[in-house]
């Protein structure tokens, strides 16, 4: 059953009321929620060569693993929480089905080894049209799609230090308790900076806290490439939260406290990664 994908380019400038017109594009669009029998997380749908791929943090869709044994899949199905524009003039909810043991067993599930990455193969593109699609096996999607192209990925040697960044994701963990204030089935946005960049082990600390939920949500660094002129471009995904570590002691009752807390800083992993296990 064929579909009809519709990519989101950077030279599209469309604001939905309701939304801040700091950004050219609709903040509902960018990530995805997903969702399954063990928990939740975050993700983006990107399009890259001749498939449209789930990205997540690894931790999302597979456990830790245990010595020499590979991870295990936490969950054998998941359910994927989208907003979409794609053939239709508003954005709307999409919903996609995946049968993880299905697609690992076809083959479309890749992981990194030392990198908490994990791409999902959910749909093929026709190869001399790239916005007709086809669900692959074990993919149920009710509607057409958006997925982020390439000219929205910013490779690590791109990110700067210092550059604004939007947090894009659904930390569950915070907007649960509050469901009667706001629905944690929308995403939140936060906003902080490139606070550095660890070549070497390619690794990206930005300035903006992320909690439960949040995990492979995608980070977007704002850019100007000339006067007046802005873009908005995928540097990363969402690993998890710097910890900070607090110690004390009493010796006069000898009795000691460790407590961790978030520091506000959060690990991201670059595209760079994402596009190497897609090309491999």
């Amino acid at each position: 059953m064929k579909k009809t994908l519709l990519s989101i380019c950077l030279a599209m400038a469309f604001v939905v009321p309701g939304f801040s017109r700091t950004l050219i594009f609709d903040p509902l669009t960018i990530p995805v929620l997903i969702v399954h029998e063990k928990g939740s997380g975050s993700g983006v749908l990107l399009q890259l060569s001749n498939s449209v791929y789930l990205v997540t943090a690894k931790h999302v869709l597979f456990s830790e693993p245990e010595g020499t044994n590979p991870p295990v899949i936490l969950s054998p199905s998941a359910s994927v929480k989208a907003y979409s524009s794609a053939g239709s003039t508003n954005v709307s909810e999409r919903m996609i089905n995946l049968d993880l043991i299905q697609s690992v067993h076809a083959g479309n599930v890749r992981f990194s080894t030392n990198q908490d990455i994990v791409l999902v193969r959910i749909e093929s593109c026709q190869p001399n049209d790239h916005n007709v699609v086809h669900a692959l096996s074990g993919v149920t999607i009710n509607q057409g799609i958006n997925a982020s192209d390439e000219g929205w990925l910013c490779h690590l040697a791109d990110v700067d230090v210092g550059a604004d960044v939007y947090m894009f994701g659904y930390p569950t963990s915070l907007t649960a308790p509050i469901r009667e204030m706001f629905d944690p089935t929308q995403p939140l946005l936060r906003k902080g900076i490139v606070a550095g960049i660890n070549p070497s082990k390619r690794i990206i600390i930005v300035d903006c806290p992320s909690y439960q939920g949040n995990s492979g949500g995608p980070v977007v660094q704002v850019e100007h490439p000339s006067l007046g002129a802005t873009e908005y471009k995928i540097i990363g995904l969402v690993s998890r939260f710097v910890p900070f570590q607090e110690e004390w002691e009493n010796k006069t009752f000898r009795y000691s406290y460790v407590g961790i807390s978030n520091s506000g800083y959060t690990i991201i992993v670059p595209i760079d990664v994402v596009l190497e296990m897609v090309w491999e």
